[in-house]
């Protein structure tokens, strides 16, 4: 019987030399994912990534020339939020789109943008398919690096010794208890043991998914895809990425020593406050019921006064409590202070920036996926990218503006925020890889070769 891959050549064959007609599930499949803020419901428009886009009908047409004649295009359609859960979610709905293109043998290639990148990486390492792609190209994705937060490293971490515990222990009482379950006295006594087996077995397993996962993620990435199959093009000069990459650079101090040395002295002027109430609250029994007693016997004496004298303590506690925090400030407290202000501070613009919401850190953007070492790169230096250079988002402004003054067009006001962010946004070089003809040519060359050589050898 032929294999698969040499039916794959022979049908290839027939269908070049005429004497056989593809079917249409059988035409090499390109999915589009798009990046952050791009979505749309529709599969036709004008987006780079929808059918009868300007680039999807010029790429079937460099295509055709280099003898892939017809291509099938398949918008994959996700939240396009800025958010980690939004693109895990999209991922494993990636993963699944990928896994149904390929159950007849068709080459099916993903192109992504920006975020889909991103998506399009973690659906890699979702997929449950060993059938490679095709043929991957991310154009100006800033790729995450990633690795689980503390708190959910703890809880995996418990899960797996939860599983090493307790397991065992269930697994003999089980078996100390098979005999006398085998005659349906007490079945029960299996049951149970058996259930909570099933249950530490699971947390034992998905422990370890969350601690191993960086490792797994390598591991069927290379599963995936080829690294000489994947092609990232990005440019020098891609704001959306260089932004990213500054987030986590540069680290300004936003809270300096100083400052927090005020903070803590403002604590502890409120703390001495509170810790002296807190003492009177206590101890007023005590100190009071003298002169509670000398008041009921009506002995206003020199006793009665020197019992008041508890009333000098008040201006002492307040002064251990507050001159305790201050010299803790001077000695460690306001770096310690300033240094955790500061980092929760860049962590949260990072987080913010990044989209980060889920149980992993985004620690930092790569220019190449690193999940798959030895991939293909194209930088693109041109300063007309796409059409624009560095003063196109000025000129966008400018035209944006005077028409505003000159009142050219209805749509033109300030109150269609859409309007806005479009005309700025597609001045961006960010957003001009998919209108530049060097660009469409080498997306082009890149999956006409690895289309003509697949199935891979």
């Amino acid at each position: 019987m032929d294999s698969p891959a040499a039916v794959a050549v022979d049908r290839r064959a027939a269908v070049a030399s005429g004497t056989a007609a593809a079917p249409e599930d059988q035409h090499p499949l390109v999915i589009t994912v798009h990046g952050t803020f791009a979505s749309s419901p529709n599969d036709e428009g004008e987006q780079w990534w929808q059918r009868g886009s300007a680039f999807t009908t010029a790429l079937a047409a460099r295509l055709a020339v280099k003898g892939i004649p017809e291509v099938a295009v398949r918008p994959f359609h996700w939240s396009g939020l800025n958010s980690d859960q939004a693109r895990l979610r999209a991922a494993a709905g990636l993963a699944s789109t990928i896994a149904t293109a390929k159950r007849n043998g068709r080459p099916v290639a993903v192109l992504a943008h920006s975020h889909g990148g991103n998506v399009l990486m973690e659906g890699l390492v979702q997929r449950r398919t060993r059938r490679p792609l095709a043929a991957v190209l991310t154009l100006g994705t800033p790729f995450f690096r990633r690795r689980l937060k503390p708190l959910p490293t703890l809880i995996a971490a418990f899960k797996v010794l939860l599983g090493l515990a307790v397991a065992p222990a269930m697994i003999m009482y089980a078996w100390m208890a098979l005999p006398t379950a085998l005659d349906g006295s007490r079945i029960e006594l299996i049951v149970l043991p058996l259930l909570i087996l099933g249950l530490v077995l699971w947390a034992f397993l998905s422990g370890t998914r969350a601690l191993l996962r960086q490792r797994r993620a390598k591991q069927r990435a290379r599963m995936a895809i080829s690294p000489d199959r994947w092609l990232v093009i990005q440019s020098p000069r891609d704001e959306a990425m260089r932004l990213l990459e500054s987030a986590v650079a540069i680290k300004p101090t936003y809270v300096t020593r100083d400052s927090a040395h005020g903070q803590w002295v403002r604590f502890g002027t409120l703390a001495g406050v509170v810790g002296t109430v807190t003492f009177l609250y206590f101890m007023m029994s005590y100190f009071l019921a003298p002169i509670i007693e000398k008041v009921s016997k009506r002995d206003f004496g020199p006793g009665i006064i020197a019992d008041f004298t508890f009333l000098l303590v008040v201006p002492v506690i307040f002064a251990l409590i507050y001159v305790a925090i201050r010299l803790f400030s001077r000695l460690c407290g306001a770096r310690l202070l300033s240094s955790l202000l500061n980092v929760s501070i860049h962590g949260g613009i990072v987080g913010a920036a990044y989209g980060g919401d889920d149980a992993y850190a985004l620690t930092g953007v790569a220019r190449t996926p690193p999940y798959l070492p030895g991939v293909r790169e194209q930088r693109v230096a041109a300063a007309n990218l796409g059409g624009i250079d560095d003063n196109a988002i000025i000129d966008a402004a400018r035209e944006f503006y005077s028409g505003i003054v000159a009142e050219e067009t209805a749509e033109v006001a300030f109150a269609d925020p859409d309007l806005i962010l479009k005309r700025m946004t597609d001045a961006l070089y960010h957003n001009a890889y998919m209108r530049d003809d060097d660009i469409v040519e080498a997306v082009a060359e890149h999956l006409a070769q690895n289309f003509r050589n697949w199935p891979a050898a």
